[in-house]
């Protein structure tokens, strides 16, 4: 019984403590995290995407306005020059591969994924 007890009282106490809270984790995003044994994986994660159609500023305008409608979207930068995209988003709720997805279906190529053929994407955006 008494060992019943100190088991329940230990997992209480893990479960509450978490992983860090909310500041916590966006204090260091950026920084490479000291895992606890019950954490499974990083909240926030950040992928590079190569859009080779994405040449002006406005097209970024147009991709980051699309991939902030996916749940879970975080952050986004753009690098013109390289042409990528840096996408931070929770790992508890979406993966890399609902990021492409959406900007295939915006109507540019990205990876090796190609773009979405009935994509109506605006005028003087590509």
């Amino acid at each position: 019984m008494k060992l019943r007890t100190v088991f329940f009282s230990i997992t209480a106490l893990l479960m509450l403590s978490g992983c860090g809270d909310q500041e916590t984790r966006t204090a260091e995003k950026n920084a490479d995290p000291t895992f606890m044994f019950w954490c499974f994986r990083k909240e926030i994660v950040s992928d590079d995407y190569h859009i080779p159609d994405m040449k002006t500023e406005a097209a970024a305008s147009y991709i980051r306005n699309r991939l902030k409608q996916v749940p879970g979207y975080v952050n986004s930068n753009f690098d013109l020059a390289a042409q990528t995209c840096t996408v931070e988003y929770k790992s508890s709720s979406v993966r890399k591969m609902n990021f492409e997805e959406a900007i295939a279906l915006a109507g540019f190529a990205v990876n090796n994924r190609p773009a979405n053929p009935k994509a109506k994407v605006p005028e003087g955006i590509k």
